[in-house]
């Protein structure tokens, strides 16, 4: 194994650690050496790659937010019709959202974090432009479809990740990080507000 190798291998076992702690105990409540005991590494083994928690917080949310792009950064199958396309997308997102609980939490930290701090609001930014450029996407190809109802579907699209987000913080509530609605009647809710085939309040079938 060459050194590199064996250093980067630390490294992620130093950030995996230290995600435990911080969405744990919090950013202010972690420190270095609770990162340490956690990894089952001496203090200085995690300060000779790490000299502060700072620097280590703005590591993980680095590898975070190239992980969020990698896993938006793609073209949706143009030959699949928009709704079902929705559909996978949106139900792929809220599975996400619960089978990766240490992940959400982190992310329900960073958004409480970034309303002080500058740097932590621009890489937030960075994950949910790319969310919502591809929800967009989408909904704007329903929209032309006839499926989904008319609207700005950059506007539709923000409302469906504040949906996924205010799930997601019950989820980083619950022990097992389970969300407190099923991922399906989730969609069918979506799908239903979209649908250019939902009736005008009030309307009654049959009625003149």
């Amino acid at each position: 194994m060459t050194r590199q190798k064996s250093d980067e291998q630390r490294k992620q076992q130093i950030r995996d650690a230290a995600t435990r702690c911080f969405v744990r105990r919090g950013f202010a409540a972690t420190r270095l050496l609770d990162i340490a005991r956690e990894a089952g590494l001496s203090k200085g083994g995690v300060y000779f790659h790490y000299r502060a928690k700072e620097q280590l917080f703005s590591d993980i949310l680095d590898a975070q937010i190239a992980a969020i792009g990698n896993r938006w950064s793609f073209e949706p199958a143009a030959d699949q019709p928009a709704e079902t396309t929705l559909r996978h997308l949106l139900r792929a997102h809220l599975q996400t959202v619960e089978d990766n609980p240490d992940e959400t939490r982190l992310t329900n930290l960073l958004v409480s974090m970034a309303v002080q701090e500058a740097e932590f609001r621009s890489k937030l930014e960075q994950a949910l432009t790319a969310m919502r450029s591809l929800y967009a996407g989408v909904i704007e190809r329903g929209i032309r479809e006839g499926v989904f109802r008319a609207g700005d579907p950059t506007a539709l699209a923000q409302v469906i990740l504040a949906l996924v987000q205010g799930l997601g913080a019950h989820a980083a509530l619950d022990s097992n990080g389970k969300l407190p609605l099923r991922v399906d009647d989730v969609v069918d809710d979506v799908m239903q507000m979209l649908s250019s085939r939902v009736e005008p309040a009030g309307a009654t079938s049959g009625a003149n």
